[in-house]
C-alpha cells in the first residue's frame, strides 16, 4: 500500500506527528485493520501528552526560578526596613533620652 517502509513511516509522521491529513490516511486503515487503531491512538496520545509535559515543565520552571527571584528580593526589602527602623528607633529614644545618660 506504501510501496516501502520508509513511506510508511514517513505518513505515519506525517499523520501522527504533524496532524496532516488524519482522516484521509489513518481512518481507512483503522478502518480495514481496527488493530491498527493502537498504533495510530496509542502514537497520537504520546505524542499530545509528552508535549503537554514539556509545556508544563517549562511553566512550572519558570514559575520556580520567579519564587526564587522574589525571595530574595522580599528578603533585601525586610533587610533595609529593619535598618531604616534601627535608625528611627536611635533617633526616638535620643530625643526622648533628655539627660543624655
Amino acid at each position: 500500500a506504501f510501496g516501502s517502509v520508509m513511506r510508511a513511516n514517513l505518513s505515519l509522521f506525517q499523520t501522527v506527528i504533524a496532524n496532516d491529513n488524519w482522516g484521509v490516511m489513518a481512518v481507512p486503515v483503522i478502518v480495514r485493520h481496527p488493530m491498527t487503531a493502537i498504533i495510530f491512538v496509542g502514537s497520537y496520545l504520546s505524542l499530545v501528552y509528552g508535549v503537554l509535559n514539556l509545556v508544563v515543565a517549562l511553566v512550572v520552571d519558570t514559575f520556580a526560578e520567579q519564587r526564587i527571584h522574589d525571595e530574595k528580593a522580599l528578603a533585601e526589602d525586610l533587610e533595609e526596613n529593619q535598618e531604616r527602623d534601627l535608625l528611627f528607633l536611635d533617633k526616638l529614644f535620643h530625643r526622648i533620652d533628655g539627660n543624655h545618660d
